[in-house]
Order: structure tokens, then C-alpha cells, then sequence
């Protein structure tokens, strides 16, 4: 079996943004997409016969509906765990990360299998330190019983100026976090995040006032060791 890495390493390679102006919002199936669309989130898992490459597929030009045409380097196995997106008759957007890399795509309907997530207790499953790699969430105990708080810390680097200065633009909140289910809040009056825990993943999005230019919450985080 072809490792992880290597599988994900593979979509580098293929175009993300050709002929973007030929495609509706509703055929995008990307990272920076995903994260906002929490109401269509299940878990998944790939299936297919035996050594089958399941591939990606683009979302451009006319794609995924070409089929064949659309297809990406990049593929899964039966077996990896997928988070699920919004879909079509044919097509379901997908979230998969490996070590290094995350992916956002369409593959064919038939080969995801949508589980059921299990159940969340309101408390601890959302305890802990959270990251996706470039900002942090910590959601902790407060002092009512039962309350949590949300605290973040968010940077967005820009690469360097022409004089070689690090440009980086930083964010960040802090709140009561409510909890619905498997649906969270919290606001500062300001900054309005939203929340999504299933599986072992917790997703975050908001509504862009929470700090400097391009700093966002909207990703996929994973909880630290503790």
C-alpha cells in the first residue's frame, strides 16, 4: 500500500485555480470553502475493492462533471477516514489530512460511505487545546458548572516585505462558548466564531472580526496531547 504521505504529496502537483471564473460556487469543493459549510458535516469513510486508488477530482472548469477529465494525481484507499462536505447526485466533497498536508475535493459518491459520529458528552469532548497548525483554540472550564470559555490565538503570516521584515497579521478571541448538541458559539460582541465537533476533529469558522487582515479561525483543528 502506497503510504499516506505519498498519496497526498501527489496533489501538489495538479492546478487548484485554472478557469475558476467557469465554475459556480456550488461545483467549488476546496480548503478555504470547507470549514465554512458546517450545516452538510458527516464522517466518511472510502470504500472499494481491494488496492483500489480512489482519486480526487477538480472542481473547474466544467469539472467534476467531466468525469475522467477531472481527475487528480492524488487518491485515498478504502479505509481512510474522510470528513464530508456537501454533495451532489454523483459527487461528495471531502476533507482528508495526512501528516503534513490536507486535501479538499470531490471524489465519486459510490466510493464514501457516510458513519455515524459518536456521541459527544457536553463537557469533556470539547476540553483541551486545539490547533490546525497555524492558530490555537483552548476550551476550558469557567467558573459556573458545566460553563466553558473559548480562548484563541490566531496568526496569519504574509512571507516577508521588499526590505525582508516578516509580515504577520494576528487575531483572537475570547468568551463564554455555548453548546448545542454538536454545534458551539461564542462571541465577544465583535469577533463571532462557530464551532462543529465531530469525531476527533473540531471545525471553526467566523465572521472575519477577529482580528488583522486575513486572520481567520476557519479551519480544521486537532487536539493536543495532553
Amino acid at each position: 500500500m502506497t503510504p499516506t504521505f505519498t498519496r497526498v504529496c501527489l496533489l501538489l502537483i495538479a492546478p487548484i485555480c485554472g478557469a475558476q471564473a467557469q465554475s459556480s460556487d456550488a461545483n467549488f469543493c476546496r480548503n478555504g470553502l470547507f470549514p465554512r459549510e458546517q450545516g452538510h458535516l458527516s464522517l466518511g469513510v472510502v470504500r472499494g475493492h481491494k488496492d483500489q486508488k480512489v482519486h480526487f477530482f477538480d472542481d473547474y472548469d466544467g469539472c467534476p462533471a467531466k468525469a475522467a477529465k477531472c481527475m487528480r494525481a492524488a487518491y485515498l484507499v478504502p479505509g481512510d477516514e474522510v470528513l464530508v462536505g456537501k454533495s451532489t447526485a454523483n459527487w461528495a466533497c471531502v476533507w482528508y489530512q495526512d501528516r503534513k498536508h490536507e486535501i479538499v475535493s470531490w471524489m465519486p459518491k459510490t466510493n464514501i460511505a457516510v458513519v455515524s459520529a459518536p456521541p459527544l458528552h457536553p463537557v469533556r469532548d470539547w476540553l483541551g487545546v486545539w490547533s490546525d497548525g497555524n492558530g490555537t483554540i483552548r476550551i476550558s472550564r469557567s467558573g459556573a458548572r458545566d460553563s466553558l470559555e473559548f480562548l484563541s490565538k490566531l496568526r496569519w503570516d504574509g512571507g516577508s516585505s521588499p526590505d525582508g521584515f516578516p509580515i504577520a497579521n494576528f487575531g483572537g478571541t475570547k468568551a463564554a462558548l455555548n453548546v448545542n448538541g454538536r454545534r458551539a458559539s461564542a462571541s465577544d460582541g465583535v469577533c463571532q466564531v462557530v464551532l462543529t465537533r465531530i469525531g476527533k476533529y473540531l471545525l471553526a469558522d467566523d465572521n472575519g472580526d477577529c482580528g488583522g487582515m486575513n486572520v481567520r479561525h476557519t479551519g480544521v483543528y486537532f487536539r493536543r496531547p495532553r
